[in-house]
């Protein structure tokens, strides 16, 4: 006896019957099938590529500020180089104009000084910017901007006055990702 033989023989007519009708007598079914999705699985599925989206877009924001700051440390590396360059040649570094703690208007007096460094960083060769490194502020001023499009800012007296941070050298530095002076995250020469 096969297998079809012994199915049909332990269940009637009427049970096939029930089996092919589906839902509509109450039944279970073994041909229906759901027609689609209902609203809680649909957001649930939503909830998950959201929460996958935003855990995407907060990796990669992160990586592109490490990237940032890590370009930002290799360029006031690579200016460190050359002022030191400067300084063989000349005698000594490029002197800033004014006071780095002199008041209110110290972005225009950061900016001055960055112009300045920019001056005897490329006059001199001791060093070439790529267009995106720099912005012109007019057509005799230049400054180096960072990674996170705020001009770097640089200030060297000589003598070195009390608050040079570095005694012996000079102030390079970037406001960092906040674009804020003197916060945590500000990337300095004068600490590695």
């Amino acid at each position: 006896m096969n297998r079809l033989s012994v199915f049909r023989s332990r269940f009637s007519a009427t049970d096939r019957r029930r089996l092919k009708s589906g839902p509509a007598t109450g039944n279970c079914s073994l041909t229906a099938a759901r027609a689609g999705f209902t609203i809680l699985e649909l957001l649930c599925v939503f909830v998950i590529i959201a929460a996958l989206a935003g855990a995407i877009l907060g990796v990669t924001r992160y990586a592109a500020t490490n990237a940032a700051v890590s370009r930002a440390k290799a360029e006031i590396a690579a200016m460190e180089t050359a002022l030191e360059s400067y300084k063989n040649d000349k005698g000594a570094y490029p002197r800033s104009t004014l006071n780095r703690l002199s008041g209110p208007p110290l972005y225009v007096n950061e900016q001055r000084n960055n112009a300045l460094l920019y001056s005897a960083l490329v006059d001199g060769k001791y060093m070439t910017f790529k267009p995106s490194q720099i912005q012109a502020l007019s057509a005799t001023q230049t400054n180096i901007i960072d990674p996170f499009g705020t001009p770097y800012n640089y200030y060297c007296r000589v003598p070195p006055p009390i608050n040079q941070t570095n005694q012996a050298t000079f102030d390079l530095w970037s406001y960092g990702p906040d674009r804020m002076d003197s916060t945590p995250d500000d990337i300095v020469n004068w600490r590695r």
